[in-house]
């Protein structure tokens, strides 16, 4: 998969609303070409924003996908582990080592948890992921 590359500095909508009053206020000084270039390359611009966030928005949502799936391995390493299998000295270690590094796995889903909160800012509902 291609890294995702953070975006310059992200404005908030009321730049887009500044850059178009621009536009219009050009428009109105006699200057509609200038004024139509500027409104073409605001609109540009704030497409390929919306898009980058919107596919930021879903690699970042990866978390959720990584950690259920995360819960039923490491359950299911538990439960067996309290088993008969658990007495088995040599499948009880690669037992271990499995709920061990699930945990790092969820650790770092964590961080792309925090991650997509920093950028996107927090879910309306927080829900365990």
């Amino acid at each position: 998969m291609d890294p995702v590359a953070l975006p310059p500095e992200s404005p908030d909508p009321s730049f887009r609303d500044q850059l178009l009053l621009q536009a219009d206020a050009l428009a109105a000084g006699g200057q509609e070409q200038l004024a139509a270039q500027l409104r073409q390359a605001t609109e540009a611009w704030w497409r390929a924003e919306e898009e980058w966030r919107a596919r930021l928005a879903g690699v970042l949502r990866l978390h959720h996908d990584i950690n259920n799936a995360l819960v039923g391995v490491r359950g299911n390493a538990q439960l067996l582990m309290m088993g008969p299998a658990g007495d088995v000295p040599g499948v009880r270690d690669r037992l271990e080592v499995v709920i061990r590094e699930t945990g790092k796995i969820q650790e770092a889903a964590g961080r792309l948890r925090e991650l997509k909160s920093k950028l996107t800012g927090p879910p309306a509902t927080d829900r365990a992921a």
